[in-house]
């Protein structure tokens, strides 16, 4: 009986141990999962946390944090810089698109029918003297406010045919003035009427008074050049670009510039004759007082004067 009494004690005994083990790998189990809970809180993200993360975060994950925001946070000098890039750029493009000195830029604001002579005839050398200041008159012409030759769109194909026909024989034109506005024609009558003023004399007028310029038809008060199919133009060599000798210079208002004056010798006169075969083959008339003087015949604004600015 007493031994039976001690077999059942010790099986009670046996299971109370039995059970506080269980109680005790239950309690390790909840709490390595309430760790792992606590862990993976840290890893969520929160879009209102500027650092990224939320819930219960360890002090050295808040400063690891904290360094990181700190360096994507740009300084203040950054930020100015940044602001002021753009303008830097806008500068930037601003000189680029500024023409290099020297280089001419057309307004390209022309009237219908007219155009700029070079883009027909590269080839060609442009004396613009009107714009500056080698000129009869001594100083830049109204209207001129650009050294470039401007024509009829018909006039210029026809003086295209000339500057081939030139090139085959070994020539270049040499365009000393085109279009030529009205107000520069009424500069050249103000001007002839200031007998005071002779500071060109000895280059361009030395034997003639420039009062009775428009009564010997060195100048008028209605220019053929107005009209935009007239040319004062020579022939150059196109290998050295020195101008054939035509016995005077271009603008140079005396008896020697008419086309059959006997001042000349036989090579001079064989020049002139060649540029006016040159150009009357392709269309254009001569004027008698000034070898380098020719219109289109067939001009398409016969009756029309116009005062647009080269420009």
């Amino acid at each position: 009986m007493e031994r039976a009494r001690s077999h059942k004690v010790f099986l009670q005994f046996i299971v109370i141990i039995i059970l506080v083990a269980m109680s005790f790998g239950l309690l390790t189990a909840c709490t390595s999962a309430g760790q792992e809970g606590r862990n993976n809180e840290k890893k969520k993200t929160n879009i209102n946390s500027p650092s990224g993360y939320t819930g219960d975060i360890a002090k050295e994950d808040v400063q690891e944090v904290s360094i990181l925001a700190d360096e994507e946070q740009p300084s203040e000098e950054e930020v100015l810089l940044e602001e002021e890039k753009p303008l830097g750029q806008e500068k930037l493009l601003e000189e680029e698109q500024q023409p290099e000195p020297g280089v001419i830029v057309k307004k390209d604001n022309l009237p219908e029918g007219f155009v700029y002579l070079d883009e027909y005839i590269p080839s060609a050398e442009y004396v613009m003297g009107y714009y500056g200041e080698q000129n009869f008159v001594g100083v830049s012409i109204d209207g001129y406010n650009a050294p470039l030759a401007i024509a009829t769109e018909t006039a210029a194909a026809a003086l295209q045919g000339v500057s081939a026909a030139a090139e085959k024989q070994g020539y270049i034109l040499v365009i000393y003035d085109a279009y030529r506005p009205q107000k520069a024609v009424e500069h050249f009558a103000r001007w002839s009427a200031d007998e005071s003023d002779v500071a060109m004399k000895e280059l361009f007028y030395p034997n003639e008074d420039k009062a009775a310029f428009f009564q010997k038809g060195y100048l008028a008060k209605k220019s053929g050049h107005s009209r935009g199919s007239t040319f004062d133009l020579t022939l150059a060599y196109a290998d050295t670009g020195e101008e054939l000798d035509m016995g005077s210079p271009v603008d140079m208002l005396d008896r020697i510039s008419r086309f059959d004056t006997g001042e000349i010798t036989k090579e001079q006169s064989a020049n002139r004759q060649l540029l006016k075969q040159l150009m009357v083959e392709h269309g254009f008339k001569p004027y008698s007082k000034e070898w380098w003087h020719y219109t289109l015949q067939k001009e398409p604004f016969p009756n029309q004067y116009f005062d647009f600015d080269i420009e």
